[in-house]
């Protein structure tokens, strides 16, 4: 095992201040073998005990990149080219086939995200399949499946950019989520994003501006989609060319 020189170094000086072999004042005697050898071992294990230091610490690898999203909806989609994996056998008899899409929801956009795939499983699948039996891509059952809708998650996501000539279309993107019942391993998997348009992106506004007032709507459609018109004020009443009553003007006080 190749042993870090800084580190070693770190090591020995440690060492010199241990005082389990023999005090600094008995290393110049006939005992200081004794204490090279104990310096010895301990610098054979350090590079155990620094890689075990550096296990305890690690923790998710895109723990940095993670954002907030809400889920939408869990739905369970039929392809006819994708099947869910069951734990048990009573599970897969149970199971409706298909495969899990969870629907997330951010200021930014909308997430697409499928259930992570067996990669074992499907291509065994792939190598087993012919013209009469096509290849299935298995997935496995995530904790999401049992996630409620409303409820925030974590994850981080890397998408395809889109064109220049289209913003707004959907790109595919490869997704972490964080396993809730580890500290290091996170769920790869795929999916897509849609970005929000600039507007409601609905066809109304436009619709309404060219079709409004001109007695081509229906009188419902036309109430529901069109601005009312301004109310009119209605004319005074009486001859629109009588005087305004003129105030009295009042008598001058004699002094």
């Amino acid at each position: 095992m190749a042993t870090d020189p800084k580190k070693s170094a770190k090591a020995l000086k440690k060492i010199q201040d241990i005082q389990c072999c023999y005090p600094s004042s008995e290393r110049t005697t006939m005992k200081y073998p004794l204490y090279a050898v104990c310096a010895a071992i301990a610098l054979t294990f350090y590079p155990v005990i620094d890689a075990t230091a550096q296990k305890n610490d690690k923790t998710y690898k895109h723990a940095s990149q993670y954002q907030v999203a809400v889920l939408d909806q869990n739905l369970r989609v039929a392809t006819g080219e994708d099947v869910t994996a069951g734990k048990t056998s009573t599970d897969s008899k149970l199971d409706a086939g298909g495969q899990g899409i969870h629907l997330l929801h951010t200021d930014a956009g909308d997430y697409r995200v499928e259930a992570p795939v067996n990669t074992g499983r499907s291509l065994l699948s792939a190598m087993a399949s012919d013209r009469y039996h096509p290849a299935v891509t298995v997935h496995n059952k995530w904790f999401l499946d049992h996630v409620q809708p409303g409820t925030k998650v974590l994850f981080a996501s890397q998408c395809a950019a889109p064109k220049k000539k289209h913003p707004n279309d959907t790109v595919r993107c490869t997704f972490w989520f964080p396993n809730p019942d580890s500290t290091t391993h996170e769920y790869m998997t795929q999916g897509d994003f849609t970005p929000f348009q600039e507007g409601d992106g609905s066809n109304t506004n436009k619709t309404a501006n060219a079709l409004c007032g001109t007695g081509k709507l229906s009188p419902s459609t036309e109430a529901e989609i069109c601005d009312p018109k301004p109310a009119v004020a209605p004319a005074p009443t009486g001859s629109a060319n009588a005087e305004a009553p003129v105030a009295p003007t009042p008598a001058p006080i004699n002094n």
